[in-house]
């Protein structure tokens, strides 16, 4: 008798204990912290329907963006391409997408998941950062929207579904996982050489392909944290993961084009070349980093390690050397990339900026004059003491 209650209770045990494992992509129950726009969210439990109430929830927000052209030697307009996009104002019928989505379009159009097929006007893009705002001209008044999320709260490890219109396929969902944050992209010839300006990405491992472009990467809260961009081939792991851009680093660069006269993002240029002071920076000199902060006098691995500069840039007109380390701009502290960056945001062309950098232990200073990022305007050095040969 005590024999079968002890078997019977180890198998109980075991049945608990296998229920409370996270099951594989065919399993009924998967635990899974994910986290809300507000931090919030806790533990939630995933079923078998999770999914399914999260795509028919959301799916009349996301759309197919048509970029049409004239073809042919009767002048026809065709799809020469098309990508997806999310419904982010249903009132005024704005959709945000990608930049390579809408490139080269002589006109645009909108089909929503149940067919209607809409016209829609381009308002603005931005090429550093792949972004694009579209308006649905007319928008019906059942137009719905997405709810969106704070990239800055998403972690690694937390469940994401992707949407969009994938080739000719028409409207697919895909899920996964976080697998890394901040991946930088160069995207266009000139950001990839210099530092101003980087696209950070959210890397997933759900499936994305030509087409999902632009589409939105939900959390299981069903909140917009991502539009899905580009895929990445890891060789060193023999995967591909997809890459998509933060949803508070697009709403920022769409501001910026809703609030433009043009519907361009005018951004200001310096032409550095360089990197932060890490492992990475020291193996190519095959060193280490206590041993270029030594070299260097520097009080710690801080600022921006000069590599070079782009030809013709505000930059070059300093007289940067190899290994001067940027420690200051425009009057603020730069102890890495991100610091630069958030500077560089807020500048504008034609903005006269000092800065300060050093140069084997001893501290140099100049003023510039910031070009035009895409524009002709390389600016002036004013400089604030001679350099030394």
């Amino acid at each position: 008798m005590r024999k079968n209650i002890l078997i019977a209770g180890l198998c109980l045990a075991a049945v608990l204990f296998l229920v409370g494992l996270p099951a594989g992509r065919h399993g009924n129950v998967y635990p899974q912290s994910s986290r809300s726009s507000s931090g919030g969210g806790g533990d939630q439990t995933i079923t078998k329907n999770t999914f399914i109430n999260l795509a028919q929830k959301v799916t009349p927000a996301v759309v197919n963006v048509i970029n049409m052209r004239k073809s042919g030697i009767f002048g026809t307009t065709a799809k020469a391409g098309h990508g997806s996009g999310s419904i982010i104002d249903s009132k005024k019928g704005i959709v945000i997408t990608n930049n390579h989505v809408v490139a080269g379009a002589e006109s645009l159009m909108v089909t929503l998941n149940d067919k209607r097929s809409l016209k829609a006007k381009l308002i603005g893009t931005d090429p550093i950062y792949d972004v694009a705002v579209v308006q649905i001209e007319n928008p019906p008044a059942d137009l719905k929207q997405v709810a969106l999320g704070n990239s800055d709260k998403v972690q690694i490890g937390e469940f994401v579904v992707a949407m969009g219109f994938p080739g000719d396929l028409g409207y697919v969902v895909t899920s996964g996982n976080v697998v890394a944050m901040g991946k930088e992209v160069p995207i266009g010839r000139v950001q990839q050489e210099t530092i101003e300006y980087r696209g950070t990405y959210i890397l997933i491992d759900a499936i994305i392909n030509p087409g999902n472009s632009g589409g939105p990467l939900f959390n299981l809260n069903g909140e917009v944290i991502g539009i899905n961009t580009v895929g990445l081939r890891i060789s060193e792991v023999g995967g591909g993961y997809g890459g998509s851009i933060p949803i508070n680093v697009a709403l920022d660069v769409k501001d910026k084009i809703m609030n433009s006269k043009d519907g361009k993002v005018v951004r200001a240029y310096f032409g550095l070349i360089g990197g932060d002071i890490e492992e990475r920076l020291a193996a190519r000199f095959s060193t280490t980093v206590d041993a270029i902060v030594k070299e260097l006098g520097l009080k710690g691995p801080k600022g921006i390690f000069i590599l070079g500069v782009a030809e013709g840039s505000p930059a070059e007109s300093v007289g940067f050397a190899e290994a001067d380390v940027l420690i200051e701009f425009d009057g603020k502290k730069v102890d890495n990339l991100k610091d630069f960056r958030v500077i560089m945001e807020k500048l504008k062309p034609e903005q006269e900026v000092s800065l300060k950098f050093m140069r084997k232990g001893e501290e140099k200073n100049a003023t510039i004059k910031l070009g035009e990022l895409g524009g002709n305007k390389s600016g002036n050095k004013q400089p604030a003491e001679e350099e030394e040969e």
